[in-house]
This record gives structure tokens, C-alpha cells and sequence, in this order.
């Protein structure tokens, strides 16, 4: 029968595509009557895989996606990394991923579309939020991990980044220099509810414990990139005399930002104000980008621990949700100065 694809083999033998994909590569703990089901239906339907025993065949036979953002560059240079090495992990085990850049705006329905064109028996969400298309992965029985996003960590196998912890020792560091007064600037991330929420937590909690006080109008809330809205915002702050000697940024992109706007208030970073933010967004290889300090993402990390996750999905699919979480690590550059400095 001509135009047979693995999702109809699934489907005659009641697996799931993932189980059916590594039933006829060979790979996975599938019983073998499962294994023999899949195999006979396979070649009832005369379904043709290239060479099923073959290893380069399971490149074939059970492709693995991995869905991201096409349309953030700002956000390329974090996300490259994650993406280079899920590939270099997957391929080093057989698997040859594909990479499945969607639009923020194309929806489920496109997302879906994209993977069962590529019949994709697993896939790696990077930085993604559809809550729909990860219920209808799960419901297909497609194997799902979700990279770099915590919104989904109760409900979904999830690497992501401690976004607390990084906060609270990204603040404390502040505190080390001698800051006593520190804005909080974020901007509005409805997709990632749970990012905000992480940061500013692990940021008051720093606070708190160092009984600092913290006035409602030190944090700094705009929308995405409002350059005129964060000047606005920043300008009244750092007018008055007792003004913050420091900034805890929600990401270095943003931070960017923040010394734009502090130049055009006649104030230097950081002789006059200290920035300190999560990420390592920014390419710092690159001339003329400020040196910012950041609270490090390891995307490096993200990514090799999330292919030893869906790895482990290939190999036992019976466990309980797993959620590692990548902790964030202080790089120091040019862009914190002790109290005694500030000025």
C-alpha cells in the first residue's frame, strides 16, 4: 500500500508514535510483544522503513524535533547553544533532530501541521508556551521536554534555570558592594508568569533577609523594550536625592536598556549606578556591547541535560514527571562597583 507512514502503523497497532517508532529501530524498553505487534503490523500495512536495523536508520525512523521561536533575534544568541547541543547529543545516540522554527503569532494548529509533516515522534520545546500543542503531543503520545520554561514544570518533563536562586545571589552580590537602595526593572512577560514571578521573589528575598527596605516604586515594570516607557519611568527614581546606587535587571537585554536610558539622565554605569542581570542574552564577543555582569545561564547545560532527559524518556517512558533545574553562575564584567566607588 503506497503512502503509509509510521503514525498509520501507530494507530493500527494502538502505541503511540514514539513506541512505534522505537519498536521497528530497535531502540527503547518495549516489551517484545509490543515490539513483534508494531513489527507485523508494520508489514501488514507494507509500511517501508530504509533498512530498520541499520543504526543510520534510526536517524530516519525516529525523528526528534526541536521547536523554537524564530521571530526573538535579540534571542538567538542565548538559544544557539541549546540548540547545538541537543543536536550533537541526540546525533551521538542515532537520532538526527530537526530543528522546527514556529512564529510566536502561527499558532497551534502551524505547530502541529510542522510536526506531523516531519512525523516527529519526539520533540524539545525551547523557550515555547503553547499550552495546546503540549496537550496534544501528550495526548498522541508524542515525547515531550520542555527547555528553558518553568510554566509548565508540574505537568510536563521541564529543564529549566533556577531563576530564583539566581535572582536572590544576583541581589546578594549587590549587597556585597554596599548597596542598600536597588531598583528592580522587568518587563511584562505574559508568557513566562512564572520567570517573573522567580526573579522578583528570589530578588525581595535577598532583601528581606538583609533588612532592607524595598518602596513599591523601585520596581520597574514596561512593556516589552518600551525604551520611551523605561526613561519615563527611571527619570523621576533617579532624580531625587536618596536615589537607588544600584539595578537588578530582569536580563542583560534589557539591561542594555537600562544604560540607554540612564545616559540620557546624565548617569553613568557603573560610576554612577551599578546593573547587574540574568542571562548572558548579549553577545560579548562582539565590539562596542557593554560589559555587563550577569547571573550566567549555562545554555550549554540546558541543553545536554535536556537530551539525557528525553533519552531517558526513549528508554524508560514510565517514570513521573522530571523537572532539573540549571543553576545560574555570577560572571563578573564591567558593570558593579563597590558603594565606595559609586559616585
Amino acid at each position: 500500500m503506497a503512502g503509509i507512514k509510521l503514525r498509520d502503523v501507530a494507530q493500527s497497532a494502538g502505541v503511540s508514535l514514539a513506541t512505534a517508532s522505537m519498536a521497528l529501530s530497535g531502540k527503547g524498553r518495549i516489551s517484545a510483544e509490543v515490539r513483534r505487534k508494531v513489527v507485523a503490523t508494520a508489514g501488514q500495512l507494507g509500511y517501508k522503513s530504509r533498512n530498520i536495523n541499520s543504526r543510520s536508520s534510526t536517524r530516519r525512523i525516529c525523528p526528534v524535533g526541536i521547536i523554537h521561536l524564530d521571530d526573538r533575534g535579540f534571542e538567538w544568541n542565548f538559544i544557539r547553544p541549546i540548540l547545538l547541543e541537543l543536536e550533537l547529543a541526540m546525533h551521538r545516540e542515532g537520532y538526527a533532530p530537526i530543528i522546527v522554527p514556529v512564529g510566536a503569532m502561527e499558532g497551534t494548529e502551524e505547530a502541529l501541521r510542522l510536526i506531523d509533516a516531519c512525523e516527529l515522534c519526539a520533540v524539545f520545546s525551547v523557550q515555547h508556551s503553547d499550552e495546546r500543542l503540549f496537550e496534544e503531543l501528550e495526548k498522541r503520545g508524542t515525547l515531550l521536554v520542555i527547555v528553558n520554561n518553568s510554566n509548565f514544570q508540574d505537568r510536563y518533563y521541564s529543564v529549566c534555570v533556577d531563576d530564583f536562586q539566581g535572582a536572590y545571589e544576583g541581589a546578594l552580590y549587590l549587597i556585597s558592594l554596599g548597596h542598600r537602595s536597588i531598583a528592580f526593572v522587568e518587563y511584562e512577560r505574559p508568557d513566562m508568569p512564572v520567570l517573573i514571578a522567580d526573579r522578583f521573589v528570589g530578588f525581595r528575598k535577598a532583601l528581606e533577609e538583609n533588612r532592607l527596605s524595598f518602596p513599591p516604586d523601585q520596581r520597574i515594570t514596561i512593556p516589552f523594550m518600551d525604551e520611551k516607557k523605561l526613561l519615563w519611568k527611571l527619570e523621576p527614581l533617579f532624580s531625587r536625592p536618596e536615589r537607588p546606587t544600584a539595578i537588578f535587571a530582569h536580563d542583560d537585554y534589557l539591561g542594555l536598556y537600562v544604560i540607554q536610558a540612564l545616559a540620557e539622565l546624565g548617569l553613568r554605569v557603573p560610576g554612577d549606578v551599578s546593573l547587574i542581570a540574568p542571562g548572558d542574552v548579549l553577545d560579548y564577543s562582539l565590539p562596542g556591547v557593554p560589559k555587563i555582569t550577569t547571573m550566567r545561564i549555562n545554555t550549554t547545560l540546558l541543553g545536554r541535560t535536556a537530551a539525557s532527559v528525553m533519552l531517558e524518556r526513549f528508554r524508560n517512558d514510565h517514570q513521573d514527571v522530571h523537572v532539573l533545574k540549571v543553576k545560574e553562575q555570577l560572571v563578573k564584567r564591567d558593570s558593579c562597583a563597590s558603594i565606595g566607588e559609586v559616585g
